[in-house]
């Protein structure tokens, strides 16, 4: 029988894994949690110690609960006679039933990568859920014929399924992730690209319905500027009117005039964000198509100066929770590629043209890198990276015209 203190313990992480989609570490308090489970906040410190290791408890259970979903997922395939013309289905249907019947769970994950960068607490935690994901990759490159190749997999997995938890037009984005999922068998098989009609329209559609950013005085720039190095630096807790006057050397009465509510500094940072994004990308992406091989070194050189991506990270995981913020759903999800679509062009050579969907594969994978290798020595990292872009090329070399 269950003890009151058993119950109360498990009502703690019950509370706090329930919430991890709905306001996310940034929106909880002790106090809060205290409320929802009908317990006194001294409960908390008394059975944790404290809220951040309630935190990692909730966690822990959050990995213990998807490494089961994973081993459902091989119970339902049982019997099916794997094989590289079934993967594409496999990928996309793992994705969306992650993002849609575990979407809880798909937050906690994506929680715990941004916690990790601000605490070694949650360090061992988010190498725990890589580990989850490169088992379940590798499994899967066994069980469909590709195993050498389960990274390329594991990477485009690892940010497909964050931009899948936006939710933009439901019967755009289901279609456009089968169209990515075929892609990504085109380069594990060595298959020609297929088409991608629905992509196309989605990526037409955010691209008309993209707002033109506005002209800013001077003082309003600082205020982005502010907002945006804010949420990259320290994260999205951490904004705040006051906090944004503080970084811009302004009052709050004028951040606060400028930008008068939380949802309009919040897109302030958004603006700041993107327009520093597209600035590097112009500046860092490589145009030498006469020397593919250093392309590989400056695209390594561009992630290991990009840091981290904890500003755009912020950003999707907001966008994905507050439907208030909706309108930049499509944009996020289908403009990936403008900048890489050059590069990787160059990089696989003339023989074909590089397609707006395995352009934003290509993207995704160098932004999934830039998260797996967050932290590590400089000069690990390069090394790293070069090795994982040539695995890659050597697939899209291959894929026919």
């Amino acid at each position: 029988m269950k003890t009151a203190e058993t119950t109360s313990y498990e009502r703690f992480i019950a509370a706090v894994t329930g919430q991890w989609e709905l306001s996310g570490a940034a929106g909880m308090s002790a106090r809060q949690i205290g409320g929802m489970t009908d317990a006194p906040v001294s409960s908390i410190y008394h059975h944790f110690g404290s809220l951040e290791h309630l935190f990692l408890a909730s966690q822990r259970q959050c990995i213990a609960d998807a490494k089961l979903w994973c081993e459902e997922q091989w119970r339902q395939i049982d019997g099916l006679a794997a094989s590289p013309a079934a993967f594409a289905g496999f990928f996309a249907q793992i994705i969306d039933g992650w993002c849609e019947q575990r979407r809880a769970l798909a937050f906690a994950w994506r929680e715990c990568q941004l916690l990790a960068q601000q605490s070694p607490t949650f360090q061992e935690a988010s190498r725990d859920w890589a580990k989850l994901w490169e088992g379940f990759w590798s499994r899967a490159g066994d069980r469909f014929g590709f195993g050498v190749h389960s990274l390329v997999a594991q990477r485009v997995f690892e940010n497909e399924s964050f931009l899948h938890m936006i939710r933009w037009r439901r019967l755009a984005d289901r279609p456009a992730l089968d169209e990515m999922a075929r892609s990504l068998a085109a380069w594990l098989t060595g298959t020609a690209m297929p088409p991608a009609p629905w992509r196309e329209f989605a990526r037409t559609e955010a691209l008309r319905s993209m707002p033109v950013l506005p002209e800013r005085d001077e003082t309003a720039m600082r205020i982005v500027n502010s907002a945006a190095s804010i949420i990259d630096e320290d994260g999205l807790a951490r904004l705040t009117h006051r906090a944004v006057a503080e970084r811009a050397g302004l009052t709050l009465g004028t951040v606060s005039h400028k930008f008068r509510t939380k949802p309009a500094l919040l897109e302030a940072a958004f603006e700041g964000l993107y327009r520093t994004n597209v600035e590097r990308m112009q500046t860092d992406t490589p145009a030498r198509p006469d020397r593919p091989n250093d392309i590989a070194d400056d695209l390594a050189g561009m992630i290991v100066r990009g840091g981290n991506a904890r500003g755009s990270d912020e950003l999707f995981i907001a966008t994905a929770r507050d439907p208030a913020l909706s309108q930049f759903g499509g944009q996020l999800r289908y403009l990936r590629g403008r900048t890489s679509r050059g590069a990787l062009q160059d990089l696989i050579g003339a023989k074909r043209e590089v397609g707006v969907t395995e352009a934003a594969l290509f993207s995704g994978f160098l932004t999934s890198q830039l998260r797996a290798h967050v932290g590590l020595p400089v000069d690990e990292t390069a090394g790293r990276i070069r090795r994982e872009v040539d695995t890659l090329l050597a697939l899209a070399r291959t894929v026919p015209a």
